[in-house]
């Protein structure tokens, strides 16, 4: 991901590992906060949780990421873009 780059509001309807190789790369979980990863970092990505990832140094962001999903069952799912004026719309997906 290229510096500046960004996921696009998004969630995951499978399990999602990730280890961080290279830059840092800032998650914004709407209401629920944001969280910055930096290279060696391995994290359990949110699961039915919308949220944007968002490259804001200097250098590209290179993650290693392993779905644990099933066949019929998409990876990620694009979402609405958070709008705070109306924390509804980012509910959790069930």
């Amino acid at each position: 991901m290229a510096p500046g780059q960004e996921t696009g509001w998004h969630a995951h309807e499978a399990p999602l590992f990730a280890w961080m190789l290279e830059g840092e790369l800032t998650v914004d979980y709407g209401p629920d906060g944001a969280r910055v990863y930096r290279a060696g970092d391995a994290l359990l990505e949110a699961f039915r949780t919308r949220h944007n990832g968002r490259n804001f140094g200097a250098e590209e962001v290179r993650l290693l990421a392993v779905f644990m999903g099933a066949e019929g069952v998409a990876n990620t799912m694009m979402q609405a873009k958070y709008d705070a004026g109306n924390p509804a719309a980012l509910k959790r997906l069930v």
